[in-house]
């Protein structure tokens, strides 16, 4: 049992010779000597005299080494030592020196090493996601299926939003729209539009005079005419709808058509700016630790 030093057995006196011929090379600053003498003997760490006398023999060497990760070693060593046998007034005194010790030296006794790879690895990989894009496939109902038989150019809306920009400061969002129709225009407008155009009797909008809620009308973000070429549009805070309306005065029979609506993602400025300074936070743990 770890911590029990039988004092009788051949194996335990040949256990006591290794240690003090270990105590002496350590005092020596022989560690390296003194370690591989205690693994001879005690391999496991199996007595608690062998786990003191390791951790000495490795503050030693991350005395020289000026390594943090020996001081750790040794940290773990002495406490393990101390656990052994909490009344070994040696080991707890071997302790709260290596303690001491770290603490002048600004050394933590966990590491975040780890946790550094985590945050550059991250940033590599939204990096490379953020460049390359994340493109968003279209929702339901985000435009009508068709514009009614009569329409006299009067735009109508889909009740659904277009996905907007999950998280403007980070990302960019580019909708790209595209209909196989070449009588009808699409266009994008903001909720307050929709709203407007709504209010309006479907009767009363396309009898109007007026280019309101219409192909003229000036209100919306964007207008496409060309089915084939389609329309880009940077997607921005808020919400969005899609539109549709034809060119001439009717739409035969409410003829149906093909409307592909994506939403390309990518990092913006203020993304690309974020996920350096990750990647930077994250180099800075494990050169420092």
């Amino acid at each position: 049992m770890v911590g029990e030093e039988d004092g009788g057995s051949p194996e335990a006196l040949n256990h006591e010779k290794a240690w003090k011929k270990a105590e002496k090379l350590i005092a020596k600053n022989k560690a390296e000597a003194a370690l591989s003498l205690l693994r001879e003997v005690d391999a496991g760490g199996a007595h608690q005299t062998t786990l003191r006398l390791a951790g000495m023999a490795t503050q030693k060497i991350a005395q020289h080494t000026k390594a943090k990760s020996d001081y750790r070693k040794a940290a773990s060593l002495l406490r393990d030592s101390v656990k052994a046998n909490s009344k070994d007034k040696k080991s707890r005194k071997a302790h709260d020196d290596l303690l001491n010790e770290m603490l002048e030296k600004g050394v933590r006794l966990r590491s975040f090493r780890n946790v550094g790879y985590v945050f550059a690895g991250l940033a590599v990989l939204v990096l490379v996601v953020g460049t390359l894009g994340v493109t968003l496939g279209p929702t339901t109902r985000e435009a009508p299926a068709s514009p009614p038989s009569f329409t006299q150019g009067t735009v109508f809306f889909g009740p659904e939003p277009l996905r907007g920009n999950p998280a403007p400061l980070l990302l960019s969002a580019e909708a790209t729209v595209t209909w196989d129709r070449s009588d009808l225009f699409l266009v994008i407008a903001d909720a307050e539009k929709k709203a407007e155009c709504d209010a309006i009797p479907p009767l009363e909008r396309i009898f109007s005079n007026s280019d309101t809620c219409k192909a003229g009308d000036p209100e919306y973000e964007m207008v496409g005419e060309n089915g084939t070429t389609g329309l880009t549009w940077s997607a921005s805070d808020g919400e969005y709808y899609v539109g549709i309306g034809t060119m001439g005065e009717s739409n035969p029979d409410g003829a149906a058509f093909d409307l592909n609506i994506s939403v390309e993602l990518r990092l913006s400025a203020g993304g690309y700016l974020l996920t350096l300074l990750m990647g930077a936070f994250g180099a800075w743990l494990i050169k420092v630790d």
